[in-house]
């Protein structure tokens, strides 16, 4: 994984351009492109920017290395606008809530792993001068007009499909250059989450009582909670701004937003620990909220005690135990659980890095090993299957070299498809390099 000296530079640099996007001593935004009778600005651009350095970990060093990216990106923005401009046309798809905020957790989970750990990921986000939510916020429209997009092509491309003569004549034609089937895996796990013991919890919660308490004798809030908040909530004073009800977990908006101007909460706890929370302010269906937030950790013993039941877990398992059930009994994956924790398969050379040293060589099929710490908790893992690297045949791999070739022909149809839409719609580009 990338780490944050790496990630912020980057994102430094697209600082810097955003400065040669607006005009010169103007704080006026300008249009980098016109599709059809929308525009995109060049907030959008260096917003996006921002989203492919996080995601990607491209790290332009210079001028030139910076305006092609930046021509890279507004090409793509102008292609997904064509695309969004006639899946809006089609009133048979639609997009549900539910589903962006999921993709927009996915999504942040994702960026997250281009960092050495979750807390560099957020110490970058505070040097922009974001949180999670704000960057939540702040591309939660893209995310949906994403999801849009492609299932308006997924509706275009379903009824797509190879003969056995294309998949034959895709294979002689890139036969040279497909890549050989790489060194894999298929694992299974066990999660054990390393969580906060309840005498932990107990003394986190009375201490934000006892804050919260001095607040209601007269301390400052913002000042409470510039002191005394972790995580980065108590920048500004732990001033949120304007909320609206669909921007704060349900367990934060339930008491918010039955305070009146100038009310405290109670102590109140959400997934991220325990909040006092101010109103300061009503607009409508916003707040202008200020808290106090004091996060949860586990204890060294808390550690320890989960290291001491993962040992005993993979001492079962080595000594005849089922793991699949060990797995359903135990794993903190509610998505491999079920499953008796398979994960599936993997690619060696692509395992994150917390793996590597655990996965890579190994070869003993139905062997556990572990305990495997990551941000998400420890994980014990047993070796399912292995295949090692060697090139694609027709006999042996047909179904995936047809998945190659149907994909090589969408891809080709997207691409007409731009092409066509480019020439019934008015594109102007307008980006001074």
């Amino acid at each position: 994984m990338r780490t944050v000296r790496v990630i912020l530079p980057t994102i430094a640099m697209v600082a810097i351009l955003a400065g040669a996007l607006f005009a010169q001593g103007q704080m006026v935004d300008k249009i980098v492109a016109v599709v059809g009778d929308e525009v995109i600005l060049a907030s959008e651009l260096v917003s996006q920017l921002q989203l492919v350095t996080l995601q990607s970990g491209l790290r332009p060093q210079t001028q030139a290395e910076l305006d092609s990216l930046q021509v890279q990106v507004l090409d793509q923005m102008v292609s997904d606008r064509l695309f969004l401009l006639a899946a809006r046309e089609d009133t048979s798809i639609s997009v549900r809530s539910e589903e962006v905020d999921a993709a927009l957790d996915e999504q942040v989970s994702r960026i997250s792993q281009n960092f050495d750990s979750y807390e560099e990921f957020q110490q970058a986000l505070t040097a922009e001068g974001m949180t999670i939510r704000e960057l939540k916020k702040r591309y939660r429209k893209d995310i949906e007009n994403q999801i849009l997009k492609q299932r308006y092509i997924q509706q275009r491309l379903s009824t797509v499909s190879v003969s056995r003569r294309e998949v034959i004549e895709f294979y002689d034609k890139f036969r040279d250059s497909i890549p050989n089937q790489p060194e894999a895996v298929k694992l299974a796990h066990i999660l054990l989450e390393i969580q906060p013991s309840t005498e932990v919890e107990d003394s986190v919660q009375q201490y934000v009582t006892e804050l919260r308490q001095r607040i209601l004798d007269g301390a400052d809030f913002a000042v409470i909670s510039s002191q005394y908040s972790t995580g980065g909530a108590g920048a500004n004073g732990g001033d949120l701004g304007w909320v609206s009800r669909a921007d704060v977990v349900p367990e934060f908006a339930r008491p918010a937003f039955n305070l009146s101007v100038g009310d405290i909460s109670g102590v109140v706890r959400t997934p991220f620990g325990y909040h006092v929370i101010k109103c300061e302010g009503k607009k409508e269906d916003r707040l202008h909220l200020r808290h106090l937030l004091v996060e949860v950790k586990p204890s060294a013993e808390d550690t320890t005690f989960a290291f001491q039941l993962a040992d005993s877990l993979l001492g079962a398992a080595q000594n005849g135990d089922d793991f699949e059930q060990m797995a359903k009994a135990f794993s903190a994956d509610d998505e491999t659980r079920a499953q008796g924790g398979q994960l599936g398969w993997f690619a060696t050379a692509q395992l994150p890095p917390e793996f590597t040293d655990v996965v890579v060589g190994w070869t003993t099929v139905g062997e556990y090993r572990g305990p495997v710490a990551t941000q998400y908790g420890l994980h014990l893992l047993k070796l399912l299957e292995y295949q090692t690297e060697r090139e694609y045949t027709l006999d042996d791999d047909f179904d995936r070299l047809k998945e190659l070739a149907r994909q090589d022909k969408t891809g080709r149809l997207v691409d007409a498809w731009i092409e066509e839409f480019k020439k019934e719609t008015y594109i102007s580009y307008r980006l001074d390099m």
